[in-house]
């Protein structure tokens, strides 16, 4: 058992990985705490992190299986239990980046179980690329999305889907998915805060309720210089969104950055608009509504594209 346990523990996949042609970072799925890694030869994908107990695990999405280094030996070479333990002692006793000539890849920060859920799942997603029949009922078209402020803030899974990653202070912490008839958050994610690209030059930054109601708003808002960045709460705001909200309103508060409330016009909004005055009370916010009691930003765009 102390063998195996060092098998898991100190033998890299980040570095073991290549020696099986998984070579190819894919930057646009990968996140602090989990790094996709893809092989040319047949299109392979696996995500690969690391657990607080300091275990190397992988995920991969074309099997659908994963596992510690034991599992990824077995799965790509067809060795049993024994077969394999032999070959990782040779790990054990060598600088594992002989097996490869490719550059250093980059290391996952460690992560909980749950947290290499979420990192799993948002690996398991990608940028929008075409229509998407949701997003276009919504009134949210793809010359939208392909911005180059919302490039990766929405993205689709295998599913078609439209997902939103939530960030949180160690990164991604959750997937708002969005459907016909259908909506969910990542189990056991953790809600942080949604967010558009952030730019070098912003000089001003929108907080809204839903993602949808954040793409509306610009949309509707249409910032010509493209120098706002935006944010969404996904709807009731916990203890640990404030401490990331805390963070945003003391960092452009400083910076002289206008901070727009743009919240759905009923109690709730309101409510919403209450407690960030109370609780930054020396913060001069900028507060937009939208016109009619009741209406959140999508509903004022769908109204307007119902009339053009």
């Amino acid at each position: 058992m102390e063998e195996l346990e060092r098998f898991k523990k100190e033998i890299s996949l980040m570095e073991y990985a290549p020696a099986h042609d998984y070579t190819e970072l894919d930057r646009s799925q990968s996140s602090k705490t989990c790094v996709v890694l893809r092989r040319q030869a047949d299109d392979g994908k696996i995500a690969v992190s690391r657990g607080h107990d300091g275990h190397w695990v992988y995920y991969d999405f074309r099997r659908g299986k994963g596992g510690s280094i034991l599992d990824f030996v077995m799965q790509h070479t067809g060795c049993n239990l024994g077969q394999t333990r032999k070959e990782l002692r040779k790990a054990l006793c060598c600088n594992v980046n002989s097996f490869s000539h490719t550059a250093p890849l980059p290391n996952p920060r460690s992560a909980t179980k749950d947290r290499q859920k979420v990192a799993w799942e948002y690996a398991d997603t990608t940028p929008i690329t075409r229509q998407h029949d949701y997003l276009e009922s919504r009134g949210i078209g793809l010359e939208s999305i392909l911005a180059g402020r919302f490039a990766n803030a929405v993205r689709v899974d295998r599913y078609r889907n439209a997902c939103f990653p939530y960030f949180d202070f160690e990164g991604i912490a959750g997937i708002e998915k969005r459907n016909h008839n259908f909506k969910c958050y990542t189990k056991g994610g953790r809600k942080g805060l949604w967010r558009s690209t952030l730019k070098e030059g912003d000089v001003r930054a929108v907080i809204c309720e839903a993602p949808i109601d954040a793409l509306s708003y610009a949309k509707l808002r249409h910032d010509k210089k493209d120098r706002t960045r935006y944010f969404a709460i996904g709807g009731q705001i916990s203890r640990f969104q404030w401490e990331l909200i805390d963070g945003l309103i003391k960092k452009y508060s400083s910076e002289k950055m206008d901070i727009f409330l743009a919240f759905d016009n009923d109690p709730v909004g309101k409510k919403y608009i209450k407690q960030f005055q109370e609780r930054y009370s020396g913060v001069s916010f900028t507060l937009d509504l939208p016109p009619r009691e009741g209406q959140d930003w999508n509903d004022v765009l769908q109204n307007k594209q119902s009339i053009e």
